[in-house]
């Protein structure tokens, strides 16, 4: 796959016209909950803030998270999403070469691309249940690992001791979903960060937190990391409104408990569901999405999306993640109701086909 297509699922725009009645996005791994209304309001409340320009420093924002995480302040940057970050990182360390398992999310090798870096890849097997193996990786400059990882939902990291031995100058490990995990404490490597000249975690608001549109992203280093990343950083990077929202939502604990309820119960329903469909397999996750192989013969998976996209409802076509094929797709944790509709339109297809 020499040359990678770098797409995204949640593109809901590209299907409006294709449907007419509307979507259910399913390609963009986002809570399912939505924003709580106390976070609308307060967003309406302070909407009249647009007029002026956001705090270039994120100060309450950074201070919230540092307390949250028991850091301190100097240790965490904010950003216009965690996407930001990944390039941030490149352009400021401009490595010679980066390491990253494979499939996983394409926006590290498209950064490295920007600067050169050469890739070194690990395929990631599917007989081996997508785990990594810390023995196989090349030490470059940069090394990224998305944990958990982004399309199989599995953790991928597991040990901590050798992290830092993986990379030459920084090892990054996107926590992106890791806030779906209850027990998600005791697989961060935050605190190892906040101490370590090696290791940089980023962290979004985007998946749990279900804010893609308001783009908050913040990283967590050592002091050292972040004064050179801030050297590279435009002013006012992040909304007054994502800074506002952000920073009501992170401590809601309420909001917190009644998503990993949600999701739990969601998965297992829709796994069990999922893997009973004939010319389906799909692989065990820990957090709010699936990666399912499609092994019904004359079925690929851009033709079960353009299917799917028919009957209102919009998964992700993992044909372009480097080290999958045009026989894989990745489909959300939803609500029930939106559950039950994805897996009759899947055997609705399949059945038929």
């Amino acid at each position: 796959m020499a040359d990678l297509v770098f797409s995204h699922g949640g593109n809901i725009h590209e299907v409006k016209g294709a449907n007419n009645k509307g979507v259910i996005d399913f390609s963009a791994n986002i809570n399912p909950l939505g924003l709580p209304v106390r976070i609308r309001k307060a967003i309406d409340d302070n909407f009249d803030k647009i007029l002026h320009y956001p705090d270039p420093n994120s100060r309450m924002i950074t201070k919230k998270i540092a307390e949250y995480w028991g850091i301190s302040e100097q240790n965490v940057l904010l950003a216009n999403g965690s996407i930001e970050l990944i390039y941030l990182i490149i352009k400021a360390f401009k490595p010679e070469d980066i390491f990253m398992p494979v499939p996983t999310f394409t926006e590290y090798e498209r950064a490295a691309k920007t600067v050169k870096s050469k890739i070194h890849f690990l395929k990631l097997k599917e007989k081996e249940g997508f785990r990594f193996d810390l023995s196989k990786v090349v030490r470059s400059d940069i090394s990224f690992l998305c944990n958990p990882n982004n399309p199989t939902g599995n953790l991928i990291l597991e040990g901590r001791r050798k992290v830092e031995e993986l990379a030459r100058k920084i090892v990054v490990i996107d926590e992106a979903f890791l806030d779906f995990l209850p027990d998600q404490k005791n697989d961060t490597l935050i605190w190892k960060a906040a101490k370590s000249r090696k290791i940089v975690v980023l962290r979004s608001f985007t998946k749990f937190f279900a804010m893609p549109g308001l783009r908050i992203g913040y990283l967590v280093a050592h002091k050292a990391i972040i004064d050179k990343l801030k050297r590279h950083l435009p002013p006012w990077n992040t909304n007054v409104l994502g800074q506002i929202a952000a920073g009501l939502i992170l401590n809601d604990k309420k909001y917190a408990d009644k998503t990993y309820r949600l999701i739990e119960r969601e998965r297992k329903f829709l796994l069990a569901q999922l893997a009973g469909i004939d010319g389906f397999k799909p692989y065990p996750s820990v957090i709010n999405f699936i990666l399912i192989r499609i092994e019904k013969k004359g079925i690929t998976s851009t033709s079960l999306k353009k299917m799917l996209i028919k009957k209102g409802i919009l998964i992700r076509d993992c044909g372009n993640f480097r080290g999958l094929n045009d026989k894989y797709v990745r489909v959300a944790v939803r609500s029930h109701r939106e559950n039950l509709l994805l897996v009759s339109a899947m055997k609705e297809i399949l059945w038929k086909g």
